[in-house]
């Protein structure tokens, strides 16, 4: 057998990193895995109240209930002064409108200025409540049965940059057609 030498290394070096390069980690998980590295250490306990990246999927929970409930955790245990810089939201079945308001509103409040909506099942979503002075990037995905959106004549989107629709049919809500 081979020599092994072991290092000591002394102290937690995930608790030494800076709270910007923790959370651009974790901004490539979902806020419910963020939320679970709290167990890792003392320092990481509360590092996902002040997340500036949300990335909601109810793919990581069993029922539609159970999600929301965790979605309305997130949001009230978040720490509010800090902005909102990119939100993520991706469902597979019916969610009620109400919930996504929910999220959208809060996103708003916190200058989001990247929103991705991706609806891998629903058949409609009311977009007509959707404005923002903060939002540069809006993305909406439906799936391969085309998503059809309820959306006003104008968006007050005053900074939006770039608009991408993915699948998506939008229905003036003004008409019944």
């Amino acid at each position: 057998m081979g020599d092994r030498k072991r290092v000591n290394v002394e102290g937690d070096r995930l608790s030494s990193l800076p709270d910007d390069l923790i959370h651009k980690i974790l901004s490539f998980v979902s806020i419910k895995q963020a939320v679970e590295t709290s167990v890792l250490s003392p320092r990481w306990k509360y590092i996902w109240t002040s997340m500036p990246y949300l990335n909601f999927s109810n793919q990581d929970f069993w029922t539609l209930l159970t999600f929301s409930e965790f979605v309305k955790h997130v949001l009230s245990g978040r720490n509010n002064q800090i902005k909102v810089s990119s939100v993520d939201l991706t469902f597979i079945g019916t969610v009620r409108q109400k919930f996504v308001t929910r999220i959208m509103k809060y996103a708003f409040s916190h200058d989001v200025q990247q929103l991705n909506i991706t609806c891998l099942s629903a058949k409609m979503l009311d977009t007509t409540r959707f404005h923002s002075r903060s939002l540069k990037h809006f993305t909406l995905t439906g799936s391969s049965h085309k998503l059809t959106c309820r959306s006003p004549t104008t968006w007050k989107m005053q900074a939006l940059a770039t608009l991408n629709l993915y699948c998506v049919t939008l229905h003036d809500a003004n008409t019944d057609k």
